[in-house]
């Protein structure tokens, strides 16, 4: 099996773990995906297991870690395709609402 192909069944297998509310589960697969994308120098694909894993913090509670995820996920995605790209802009996305709920949270 091709290391793509192992990337994407690992990130698909961590985020079918999330929804199935198996968190430790879901970030095992996940890093393990972070860890094929590195080897295969992929930026792209390093942010979009980054996001996923910066979703599963968050629906943890997790809010610092999830952050700190997805602050890496943007500046991948940056470097891989340029400001704007729609991983760029579905990561921001990402960042706001975890920034906007803890605000209304605090509030």
């Amino acid at each position: 099996m091709s290391l793509l192909r192992q990337l994407g069944l690992f990130n698909r297998e961590g985020m079918k773990a999330c929804n199935d509310g198996k968190m430790a589960n879901a970030l095992f697969q996940l890093v393990q995906a972070d860890r094929l994308a590195k080897e295969m120098g992929s930026v792209l694909h390093e942010a979009k297991v980054r996001n996923n894993m910066g979703l599963v913090h968050q629906v943890s509670g997790k809010t610092e870690e999830a952050l700190a995820c997805f602050e890496l996920a943007a500046h991948r995605a940056v470097e891989g395709a340029g400001v704007g790209n729609s991983l760029h802009k579905a990561i921001v996305r990402n960042m706001t609402k975890l920034t906007s709920s803890n605000l209304a949270g605090a509030a």
